[in-house]
Formats: structure tokens, C-alpha cells, sequence
């Protein structure tokens, strides 16, 4: 019932291979989109994140999700760490580029535009949280352009 496109940097198989960061697509194109686990990965949040309240139509909204460290007071983000060996040490895997503390990812998303619906184990029950082997401190972050 509905028509989509897939998009990656590095992945075969998509309908675009396009850097998050600078896409070459119109504006307000979509009505929704999924960026998973993508933000932790590029040098430009900020500008990933404004890319894709670009090409989503007023209205429109979307899944933004990123692994963000609990009880985190600050995101943790230095440039200078630029090797696999440092990145491994600091946030636990080769490609990533930072690690989210809980309120500068809200502040980030919000300051690009978006409104920020959390949905959690209050929104889906023990039960269902249970059942898909979530735990009880995961969020989906439901973004909206207004």
C-alpha cells in the first residue's frame, strides 16, 4: 500500500548510495523515514539530522535511532580520536564517532527542527518489552516535522 526506497553509504543492494550528510534529493519528498543506528557514525549529526528534516514533507515524521549510553551526563565526541584501536577503546566500536548522552541527543534533534515523541516500555507494556527481548530503558524516538 505504499511505495519506499532504501538508502545506505556503503550497503549493495539500495535504491541510493548516498552520504546522510548531503543527499541529492528534493525537498519534502518523504513522508516518513527510518535512520537506525546511522548518527553515531558520521562527523556531521547536526547536518544528517537537518538533511533529513529537509526531505521530509511538512507533516511528515520519522524514526531517528542511536545507541545512547544511560546515565551519560554528556556525549562524549573528540575528533582526535581517529584510529579503530582508540575508537574501540572509547565507544566500544571501530566506526563510531561518539557516544549520546540522553538529553544532547533530544537537544540535537529538537534544535534542528523536530518534535521528539519517546515511546518506551510505559507507551508498550512489560509484556510486549518482554516478549521482544527489549530492556526496560529502551526508547523508540518518533520524530515529527511540524
Amino acid at each position: 500500500f505504499f511505495d519506499y526506497q532504501t538508502a545506505d553509504y556503503k550497503s549493495r543492494g539500495v535504491d541510493y548510495k548516498i552520504d546522510i550528510m548531503n543527499m541529492p534529493v528534493k525537498n519534502e519528498i518523504y513522508d516518513f523515514f527510518i535512520c537506525s543506528h546511522v548518527l553515531e557514525h558520521v562527523e556531521g549529526d547536526g547536518k544528517a539530522i537537518r538533511e533529513l528534516y529537509r526531505i521530509t514533507k511538512t507533516g511528515g515524521c520519522g524514526i531517528l535511532m542511536t545507541p545512547i549510553i544511560i546515565g551519560l551526563e554528556a556525549t562524549i565526541e573528540d575528533k582526535s580520536i581517529a584510529t579503530e584501536d582508540e575508537r574501540w577503546k572509547m565507544f566500544g566500536q571501530n566506526d563510531h564517532v561518539r557516544l549520546y548522552a540522553h538529553s544532547d541527543y533530544m537537544s540535537k534533534i529538537k534544535q534542528e527542527g523536530f518534535g521528539v515523541n519517546e515511546l518506551g516500555i510505559e507507551h508498550f507494556g512489560a509484556d510486549i518489552f518482554k516478549l521482544l527481548g527489549l530492556k526496560k530503558t529502551s526508547i523508540l524516538y518518533i520524530v515529527k516535522k511540524s
